[in-house]
């Protein structure tokens, strides 16, 4: 489930078991915001004499804290930081304050990991201490009122069991294939009087709980149901490959769903993909959603691994994108560049610039297309749906049967990943909106339903026989 803005889920809850209890959830923390964010609270205010929150804050660190009858009586953050925008974590919050053992009594887990390794703040709650959840007030998934928090990523799989500790086993497991940390998709958990399970499977009442316990939360605001899951990662905007950001992290750039990228006022700026391939076939689509026509205003490319281009938009000027690095080992990237009046495919290592499509205006949907499975690899462009046509020529590309490309290139022996970026010099911002197969443009869900040959991703347009979304399932599968 991506949650957007000021989303979030709430219930009012008996009164219940206050000393003992457990929270587990997926989460993609997509927007790495600089910003506090809450993921369960309830909803007392900060002011209250009895507040609790489970979040994580701006410097990217878990907390917990809370008060009890006017005292604070946790406050929790291991030294770990969540740093990684491009991945799913497993978090377990396991209270149990009747632990004589102080360390015991409150405990997180990060992937099946203990991660209270070292600590910021270490407040325990003292034995037996009651603590804010499971008061008879409202609770949120999402959102703390007290303080107009908010979580801005994705969740799945979000359990409440009141009046349990469970261990992270309980709700997850090792796979023996992949020695990789996976969700248990129907765990034996007792939830208990107030206890949830959140599966978000339904798009219309996303606070549907499937504990059996029918304790339904109530939406409010935006929801979007998300193809992207602990079990099939979607590639985004990577945070960490990005120039002209405010933070080292991008985040003021890149939106929550970590799929639109703004290039601001009178600046250079560009941002690398999460996922690169090797071998197959892809497909992606993307929407300039302001009429930058400038010479190098926007630019979409496919960039090769461990090369100047891959880090080309760390520079400044006219010639911050990737097709323009002219290393002597050839191909190192090809940009296009759709706003322009005569577009162009531009890559200066091997292809030089050729003339491609036709000028797109704001909100046209850009379609990519990229061959990856020979030595001779291709790229093809197109828009709102047609595939444009050969450089020169009145031959309609067609990736289907790798006809008529708009590049030729050498892919090597390296990977390859997709940059966006604007050169802007003008006082008007602009948004690149990426779809990898998450159905969306941004926060706008595409009005088709397009999947791929393998069923994975949801897009505007028609995905080109045997292409693929950009998702580790079809990564593993044909990348």
């Amino acid at each position: 489930m991506g949650l957007v803005s000021t989303s979030y889920l709430s219930k009012t809850l008996d009164a219940s078991n206050r000393k003992t209890w457990t929270f587990s959830t997926w989460l993609k923390n997509t927007s790495r915001i600089n910003d506090d964010q809450v993921i369960f609270a309830n909803s007392y205010a900060a002011s209250s004499a009895n507040f609790f929150f489970i979040g994580i804050r701006d410097d990217h660190e878990l907390q917990v804290q809370g008060y009890t009858d006017g005292a604070q009586k946790i406050n929790i953050r291991p030294s770990r930081k969540l740093l990684d925008a491009t991945s799913w974590y497993h978090l377990v919050v396991r209270c149990d304050t009747t632990q004589s053992t102080a360390a015991n009594r409150f405990r997180f887990y990060i992937n099946g990991e203990d991660a209270e390794t070292s600590f910021s703040a270490n407040t325990i709650p003292d034995q037996n201490q009651d603590l804010g959840i499971n008061m008879n007030v409202d609770h949120r998934v999402g959102n703390f009122a007290g303080l107009n928090r908010n979580f801005y990523g994705l969740l799945a799989h979000t359990h409440f069991a009141d009046g349990q500790s469970y261990a992270p086993s309980t709700f997850g497991e090792t796979d023996s294939t992949t020695n990789e940390w996976k969700a248990k998709l129907s765990p034996s958990v007792n939830y208990g009087t107030n206890g949830f399970f959140l599966k978000y499977e339904n798009a219309s009442n996303f606070g549907a709980d499937s504990s059996g316990q029918s304790n339904n939360m109530a939406t409010s605001g935006t929801f979007r149901q998300d193809t992207d899951t602990p079990s099939n990662n979607f590639c985004t905007l990577d945070k960490h490959q990005g120039y002209g950001f405010s933070d080292p992290g991008g985040s003021n750039l890149i939106d929550h769903s970590g799929t639109a990228f703004l290039g601001t006022s009178g600046s250079f700026h560009g941002v690398n993909s999460t996922m690169m391939m090797s071998d197959g076939k892809w497909y992606a689509e993307f929407k300039p959603a302001s009429p930058n026509t400038q010479a190098v205003g926007t630019a979409i490319s496919i960039q090769k691994n461990g090369t100047h281009a891959n880090r080309r938009w760390r520079f400044e000027g006219n010639t911050a994108f990737p097709g323009k690095e002219t290393g002597s080992n050839g191909c190192e990237a090809i940009s296009y560049q759709p706003m322009t009046g005569t577009p162009d495919l531009v890559d200066d290592g091997g292809g030089g610039t050729v003339n491609y499509g036709v000028q797109a205006s704001a909100n046209d949907i850009i379609m990519m297309a990229v061959d990856l499975t020979s030595a001779t690899s291709k790229i093809w462009f197109g828009k709102n749906g047609t595939w444009f046509n050969a450089p020169g020529t009145s031959n309609v590309g067609n990736p289907a049967t790798g006809a008529n490309p708009g590049l030729s290139f050498a892919k090597g022996d390296e990977f390859w990943g997709i940059n966006v970026g604007t050169v802007n010099h003008s006082s008007t911002n602009y948004y690149i909106y990426c779809n990898f197969g998450r159905g969306c443009f941004g926060t706008t869900a595409v009005s088709s339903g397009n999947a791929d040959g393998n069923s994975q991703g949801i897009f505007e347009y028609a995905v080109p026989t045997g292409f693929y979304a950009i998702c580790t399932k079809n990564i593993k599968s044909y990348g």
